[in-house]
């Protein structure tokens, strides 16, 4: 997620160096739905809501990243074709805490997902 420049003074100075150590740790997969970072893939909606599929037709939960089969790209319900961007949540949502406990690579849809509650609540 890109950081907002109200709250860059809250990353330290080495961000970037540690955002990708976390990446690299997790094998450059989301750690939730283990998303490829950096892979184009197709997520479903409908029947197929919930799954994510390859290129190659291999199909995966958008839940728990297990491998769900191949499916043909004529009879998948497709939603969106999206590129996996890999990035590092705070687990706390305290940015200044880059404990690597408190840390988890997560794919775009995973971390919106995750900040979603915390959103609401700072907009009420």
């Amino acid at each position: 997620m890109p950081i907002r420049p109200e709250n860059r003074h809250r990353y330290p100075p080495d961000w970037n160096e540690i955002s990708a150590r976390v990446r690299k740790e997790a094998g450059q997969r989301c750690e939730w739905c283990k998303a490829p970072n950096g892979e184009i893939i197709i997520r479903g909606e409908g029947p197929d809501e919930n799954t994510y599929m390859l290129e190659r037709g291999e199909t995966f939960s958008a839940e728990t990243g297990a491998f769900l089969g191949l499916s043909r790209g004529s009879e998948y319900c497709a939603k969106t074709t999206v590129k996996v961007v890999l990035t590092v949540a705070h687990m706390d949502h305290q940015p200044e805490n880059c404990a690597r406990d408190n840390l988890v690579a997560l794919c775009q849809l995973c971390h919106n997902r995750y900040d979603a509650p915390m959103r609401r609540r700072s907009r009420q």
